[in-house]
């Protein structure tokens, strides 16, 4: 497979997986349609990634450095004047006025007058308005958003934005605040300015976004979620939502996302499961140490480098415990193949003792419903299915294992069974 292929099939496999997830929430089955229901935390989720998205900073860039764009409109005002006409006479209103006051020289004239008031300027307004407050809500629910550069970029572009005059005056009123309307869109449509263009774009991609159109999530996403990562990071992202899809698919319930993606907490929970990306795992003390790995770290310590906590590219969690790791290795090299497993084992190992750092059984059965995927798995067998014979042998350590063409093909079905089987037993003998 080159790495092309790789490239591709890595980043199907994240939005993808996304929007099968998202589709659990409505319905499982095989007859979906490309329209579904949003529950109210994946709508939040995918709202925030819009307004991550580059149009909307690029929206924003064109009203701070180049506001000139923004185009006024001609609005006629009415005035009444005595001994002479400024402007187009209203005849019917100049009639009763001159009745009223059986003055014959006072005239109502409409008088042109330029504002920055127009309706696609109100959608331009908008746009960035809202695309602000998404962010800003999100930074009050996920503080630590507010350490992130890129973040804090976003968020600086658009309050610059917002204190431009003439958007500042449209939000001011109750009018402008309000969504727009078919007659904003209409008039902004017929604005031939690139800065309104895009404006429309960017309204019927949250639109589309809103309705559950999958081709407007799958653009959003591949402009914001996908488009910053590396290709390794994809695929420990993919690998965590497809494991929520398979325990979502076997025991009939729906993916719950929570955005944003980032570690340290869940990206989605499965019913009693959460599901953790780059999940930090504390390190054994020294006195708990196999001596191979206090010789690591005494190597390490000496030449000045000092050991930190691990961290998991996938861990799924029951009730606060984990359950379950994924260690993912991406390359472009075939050849890469033998030390990408070879350094997975011993990592993933690892972790299992770190975290059962006083019992090896418990040790041995978080290894036994573990996983780890490469980018390609060339020959090597996929180890899917724990109780096959070939896989009982004495010599033999089961771990489940599989690649990306296994992700996409739903191999994870034999490990979210054998989860779900042994944690839903054990909670009904606990809450018996």
């Amino acid at each position: 497979m080159s790495f092309e292929a790789i490239h591709e099939k890595v980043t199907d496999l994240c939005i993808s997986g996304i929007l099968r997830c998202l589709r659990s929430s409505t319905t499982i089955g095989k007859n979906l349609t490309n329209n579904f229901s949003l529950s109210n935390m994946n709508l939040e989720m995918l709202r925030y990634y819009w307004a991550l998205s580059s149009g909307v900073e690029e929206i924003a860039n064109v009203v701070v450095h180049n506001s000139r764009r923004l185009t006024t409109a001609i609005t006629h005002e009415e005035f009444e004047r005595v001994g002479e006409i400024t402007g187009s006479i209203n005849a019917g209103a100049t009639m009763l006025a001159q009745a009223r006051t059986l003055n014959p020289t006072l005239f109502v004239v409409l008088e042109p007058n330029i504002t920055s008031h127009s309706e696609p300027n109100h959608l331009v307004a908008w746009t960035l308005s809202e695309a602000f407050h998404i962010l800003l809500s999100a930074r009050r629910l996920y503080k630590q958003l507010g350490k992130y550069d890129w973040f804090n970029k976003k968020i600086s572009i658009l309050e610059q934005a917002l204190r431009n005059e003439m958007l500042h005056e449209i939000l001011l009123t109750s009018s402008g605040r309000k969504r727009p309307n078919g007659s904003v869109l209409r008039a902004a449509s017929k604005a031939r300015v690139p800065v309104y263009q895009k404006a429309i774009e960017l309204y019927d991609l949250l639109e589309g976004i809103e309705r559950g159109l999958e081709e407007a999530i799958f653009s959003c996403l591949s402009q914001t979620l996908i488009a910053n990562l590396e290709y390794w990071q994809r695929l420990e992202l993919a690998t965590a939502i497809q494991a929520a899809n398979a325990l979502s698919l076997l025991t009939d319930t729906p993916v719950n996302f929570s955005f944003p993606f980032t570690s340290g907490r869940p990206i989605a929970s499965v019913g009693r499961f959460k599901i953790y990306w780059q999940f930090t795992i504390p390190q054994r003390s020294r006195e708990q140490l196999d001596l191979t790995e206090l010789w690591s770290r005494q190597i390490a310590t000496g030449i000045g480098i000092k050991s930190s906590d691990s961290r998991a590219d996938v861990a799924v969690c029951y009730d606060e415990k984990v359950v379950s790791l994924f260690e993912c290795k991406y390359f472009e090299s075939t050849g890469s193949l033998p030390q990408a497993v070879l350094d997975a084992s011993s990592q993933i190992v690892r972790y299992a003792r770190d975290l059962h750092p006083d019992s090896i059984p418990h040790a041995k059965i978080l290894l036994s419903e573990s996983c780890i995927v490469v980018a390609n798995r060339g020959s090597l067998r996929e180890n899917l299915d724990p109780l096959e014979p070939i896989n009982q042998t004495f010599d033999k350590r089961f771990i489940y294992f599989t690649d990306i063409n296994g992700l996409l093909n739903n191999s994870l079905q034999h490990w979210s069974k054998q989860l779900s089987n042994r944690y839903s037993v054990s909670s009904e003998v606990l809450d018996g």
